[in-house]
């Protein structure tokens, strides 16, 4: 529910990547499970030059040991090919949603630091308005004290009325 909340927010929703109901941590989770690093590892390494060293050595000893069976090299290139391609959509689809799981977790620290900065400046508010207090009553005291050293009794010496 605040998940969705927070979504709305931000006009995300339905075009949001994250499983309604799914709370970011639960996310997060699913994203380390196996499959998602079998996934990514394989589109890490589909992505290297290793990648393609190895294709090289295994073109070259496929056709030395079988140069005249082309309808199998051509299949298994097309499997290899509907793989990789899934691969590299399923780790796309992960990195989007590792992506706004994020947003969504700085969304969270900015309203909390807004929390913060709001309770900080309703301290400073009471603070200030003690301030403001304790000058009212030191101008009071002053007042009196004033009052006190100009009355006719404070003018006989000691304070006593004789």
């Amino acid at each position: 529910m605040e998940l969705q909340l927070s979504m709305r927010k931000k006009g995300l929703g339905a075009t949001s990547l994250l499983p309604e109901g799914v709370k970011p941590e639960q996310l997060i989770k699913r994203l380390h499970s196996f499959e998602g690093r079998l996934a990514e590892s394989i589109t890490n390494l589909s992505g290297s030059i290793v990648f393609i060293y190895l294709h090289v050595i295994a073109f070259t000893l496929f056709f030395i040991f079988r140069p005249f069976q082309v309808e199998i090299f051509n299949i298994f290139l097309s499997l290899e090919a509907v793989f990789l391609a899934t691969f590299i959509l399923v780790t796309q689809r992960r990195q989007a949603l590792v992506d706004e799981v994020r947003e969504l977790e700085e969304e969270e620290e900015q309203e909390e630091e807004e929390r913060e900065q709001e309770e900080l400046e309703g301290e400073v508010e009471d603070i200030q308005k003690d301030l403001d207090d304790i000058k009212s009553a030191m101008r009071f005291i002053q007042e009196k004290i004033s009052a006190i050293e100009k009355s006719p009794a404070s003018q006989n010496g000691n304070g006593n009325n004789k």
